[in-house]
């Protein structure tokens, strides 16, 4: 074999080793959204709320969503909110038994968009259904998605606070997350109804 082709053999196996280390077989494609998220590592207390919302199941089974969930980060800046949220009910914790369950399950429902949309697909500003029928805006400003609630306190599955729920939007901080059953958007602020 002259050296020229070679040099082409060996550039092309390298390419397609680098193409598929990138793409991680086994990992993500077989995963579903909340394994993914687990395995990220940056989710933590967003998948506990989803957990306490009683909402694990149906991120495991639902087929063809995106989330946009916040890294573990934004519940930083938004702890007061929370403790007030995961007050409500039974001594500090929500589960089954709490008074206000529906909260967090619209909470959490309020970061879930029908459909698998990547990035490249977020172009423009558009707004877009979430799985509580209220709705998101997504802008595409300058090559960064911003994501926001369009009409805080007026949307249906709104948490009814009005202007309390205004806030800057939040920023999609990386690449899309890819799992079997939909896609994952990390942000860097929890989204409020």
């Amino acid at each position: 074999m002259p050296a020229l082709n070679r040099r082409h053999v060996l550039t092309t196996a390298l390419a397609g080793g680098t193409l598929l280390l990138g793409v991680r077989p086994g990992t993500a494609q077989t995963r579903n959204v909340m394994e993914t998220m687990a395995a990220d590592g940056r989710f933590n207390r967003f998948i506990e709320l989803i957990g306490r919302a009683g909402a694990t199941d149906q991120l495991r089974a639902t087929a063809g969503v995106t989330v946009f969930a916040p890294v573990d980060a934004a519940f930083d800046v938004v702890n007061a909110r929370m403790t007030d949220l995961l007050q409500q009910g039974s001594g500090g914790s929500i589960n089954q038994t709490s008074s206000d369950p529906l909260r967090l399950r619209e909470l959490i429902a309020y970061h879930i968009v029908a459909g698998s949309m990547p990035s490249s697909g977020l172009t423009g500003d558009r707004r877009f259904k979430t799985v509580n029928g209220a709705e998101l805006r997504i802008a595409n400003e300058g090559g960064k998605i911003a994501v926001s609630n369009p009409a805080p306190g007026q949307q249906t599955g709104s948490f009814g606070a009005g202007g309390l729920n205004v806030q800057a939007p939040a920023l999609v901080v990386g690449p899309d997350i890819i799992a079997n059953n939909g896609i994952i958007h990390a942000i860097s602020q929890v989204l409020f109804p």
